[in-house]
This record gives C-alpha cells, structure tokens and sequence, in this order.
C-alpha cells in the first residue's frame, strides 16, 4: 500500500492514541511573591512531511493559552489557566489500486486547571488539580469507480489529574499522577489511565547567565516509559534551547531546537518571541516543523504601588 499524506489541521503523528500531548516541560514555580501576572500564548505551526520522494506542507495553529496569576496572602498565590492538553486532529489519505481512503480527525482535549503556591523562605510549593475535557470527530470516506462511503465517529472526553512539586534553591521536582479519562464513542464508553511523570529540574543564574535542566520521565498505565530532558541557557534576553522528547506511545521520537528573544515594553509587560526547529520521526516518517511561539506577559507590582 502507497501512503500518501496531507496534513490540513495538524500532526499526521496525532492519530497515535490520545493524540500529541502538548503539556510537556511545564514551569509550575514562579519565584515572585508579590507580582501578577497575564499571559496569553500563541504558537502557530508549519510542517513539512516526507516519507521516501513524497512530501506535503501545512500550517495550523494551536488556540490561545491563557495562565493567569494572582497573589493571594504572605507567599500564597494563586492561579487559573487553560491549556490543550492533547490534539487529535489529523488528515490521512491512502490508496490501494481503485480504493482510496480518507480519513480526518478534528479536536482535542482541553485543560482547565487551578494551582496554589506557597513560597516558604528558600522554597516554594505548589499543588494543581486539573480538569480535562473536549470533543473530537472523526470522518472515514472510502471511494472506488464513482462510489464512496462515509462513517462518521464522535468522541467525548472528560477526566481530571493532579500535580504537585517542591523547589529549593536552585533545584526542583514534581509529581502528576491520578489521572483518568473518560472517552464516550457512540454511548460507549472507555476509561483510560492516563501517564504519571515524574519531573526533575535544576536552575541556576550566573551573573546575566540563566542555566536550566528539565529532565521527565513518563510511566505507567499502558503507555511506555520514556524520558525526556531540556537544556537551556538565556544570556541576558537572549537564549538557546535544546529538547528530546519521545511520546509516550508507538515509538515516535522528536527533537527540538529553540531560540529566545525577550523585549522589555516599559516595566509592566514583556513580549518572548521563541521561535523553534523540530523533527518528528516514527520508522521512516519524518516532519520537520518550525513554530514561532509568541508570548505577552503583563505584570503588576503590588508591593511597589503606592497608596
């Protein structure tokens, strides 16, 4: 069979499983007592997909993040936000002689969650209860001479999981686990355990140099055991990044490589332009993508208002 591909909405590799899990390499400290804080995130995507002489190109683009940050009492602070978690969109079209098959998936599941830090001196802690929900479609179409076939699948999703960590000084863990999914298909329904991770850090500044390790490690359920680990050193408002991370599932691989830039707008906002490279690979699949990620950070100093 001759696989070709056409991506319209995102990853080919996103009809794997859950789909691509967008939640990786999270900073869940902030290290700022006083301070407030709005973030909005955008991170559209162009992908080129090649498998032996074929190649496809897209664009797509993930919906708006939102994490919002408010200090609460002596060190409490407290924080809402929404992320997509999984997308499960994807385009795929193969042909067989006379049959062709064409397949679309579209959606993806959803993150709302609420997060509690408490900065205790040299520490902080943190504690995140999520709840996880959305809708995917999925459309299989087969045609042969003049006549074609269509079935349609709706899935529902709903779940929660749970997240906590402690950092000290300049190294930091933590720990998500209790997860569960919900998935109803056509009034079936199938409940998945969803990956713990176990996560290490370690983030030191030397003079104007930030350094960072993120090393996680995924496990548990049916899904296989991976680890993944991020490097990064900023220099002022400029930065450079390395990531690998395999997914949790059927042996995809992927590399990352990231720039950063940081523009200071007065003293209340910050605009971080990270624009990064990346490969995907899976047998001998390969997507090579670019993302440039923007990011608007509003913040307000309480403890330098002035009454």
């Amino acid at each position: 069979m001759i696989l070709f591909i056409i991506l319209v909405n995102a990853s080919v590799f996103s009809i794997e499983g859950l789909g691509e899990d967008q939640a990786i390499f999270r900073n869940f400290y902030y290290g700022d007592i006083n301070i407030a804080r709005i973030e909005f995130s955008l991170r559209p995507e162009f992908n080129i997909l090649n498998k032996g002489s074929d190649f496809r190109g897209i664009f797509w683009t993930n919906p708006f993040l939102l994490n919002m940050k408010i200090p609460v009492y002596k060190g409490l602070s407290l924080s809402l936000g929404s992320i997509e978690r999984y997308n499960q969109s994807f385009d795929i079209y193969g042909q067989r002689g006379s049959l062709g098959m064409y397949i679309q998936g579209r959606g993806g599941i959803e993150e709302l969650y609420f997060q509690l830090n408490q900065h205790l001196h040299s520490a902080e802690l943190f504690f995140r209860g999520s709840y996880l929900y959305g809708s995917s479609r999925e459309i299989w179409e087969y045609t042969i001479g003049n006549y074609s076939i269509a079935d349609t699948f709706l899935y529902k999703n709903n779940g929660r999981i749970f997240c906590g960590g402690l950092k000290l000084f300049f190294l930091s863990c933590y720990y998500e686990g209790l997860g569960t999914l919900n998935m109803d298909k056509d009034g079936s329904d199938t409940t998945y355990e969803l990956p713990q991770v176990l996560g290490f850090g370690f983030g030191h500044n030397f003079n104007s140099l930030s350094f960072n390790l993120a090393i996680e490690h995924s496990f548990g359920g049916n899904w296989d055991r991976v680890t993944r680990a991020k490097l990064s050193v900023v220099q002022d408002r400029l930065g450079l990044s390395y990531s690998y991370n395999p997914w949790h599932y059927d042996g995809i691989k992927e590399h990352n490589l990231s720039f950063i830039l940081k523009i200071q707008l007065s003293n209340m906002a910050t605009i971080s332009f990270n624009p990064y490279l990346g490969l995907r690979m899976k047998g001998s699949l390969r997507e090579f993508f670019f993302v440039p990620e923007f990011e608007l950070i509003l913040e307000e100093v309480f403890a330098r208002r002035k009454k």
